[in-house]
């Protein structure tokens, strides 16, 4: 037997001693002495370390694997962006199966369970600057718009961030190697730009090595 349990067969013992005496002496002696089994009862039960049901929630939402929605629709006016998701029968989806989260520079949406998939609308980087605490996403019947609140009315091209094409400082610019200069600037631009523009300036590398190959 146990330690614990034999812990707990002497705390019954003792209770039910405890129901015949009459001298107050002796009722406080085993009052004393059933506090004392009874914090041993405690400190050698094992206790169950509950997850809080946020945190367990949000691990499972970094386990599941999401498909990229890359089939949207998106406006702008003034200080103000609308992407519209186009997604059959999702006003009768649980609400609590849709989740956004809103960053100074990036977006993420995501949809767990629509159609037997997890789907997932997320931008890394955004052209601009955003007011994140200002931004929300609103279910509709067949769609989920996300608006979205710049930081300024400045236009956006696209939803992506896009690095410059040019640098035109001219402090940043080697007046004895040109070519080095281009280099530099290529260089920056891959490492700032989104995939878009990283895949851009690969294929214009690979381009440029093969033409300066065939002279």
């Amino acid at each position: 037997m146990s330690e614990l349990e034999e812990l707990k067969l002497d705390l019954a013992e003792v209770q039910q001693v405890l129901s015949t005496l009459k001298r107050q002496t002796n009722i406080d002696h085993l009052n004393n002495r059933i506090k004392f089994l009874e914090n041993s009862i405690k400190i050698l039960t094992p206790q169950k370390v509950e997850q809080p049901q946020q945190q367990q929630q949000q691990k499972d939402q970094d386990t599941l694997i999401y498909q990229g929605i890359t089939k949207y629709a998106w406006d702008q006016e003034g200080n103000k962006v609308k992407v519209f998701l186009n997604l059959e029968g999702i006003g009768q989806f649980p609400k609590e199966n849709i989740t956004s989260f809103f960053a100074p520079n990036s977006v993420d949406v995501k949809i767990k369970g629509y159609k037997g998939l997890n789907h997932r609308f997320s931008i890394k980087k955004t052209y601009d600057e955003l007011k994140n605490k200002e931004c929300s996403i609103k279910v509709t019947n067949n769609s989920i718009i996300v608006n979205l609140i710049k930081k300024d009315s400045q236009k956006w091209d696209q939803l992506n961030y896009k690095g410059k094409i040019i640098d035109t400082d001219p402090s940043k610019l080697d007046q004895q190697d040109p070519q080095a200069s281009l280099m530099t600037m290529m260089k920056e631009m891959y490492q700032n730009g989104d995939d878009n523009m990283k895949r851009t300036i690969a294929q214009a590398w690979s381009k440029s090595q093969e033409e300066q190959g065939s002279k």
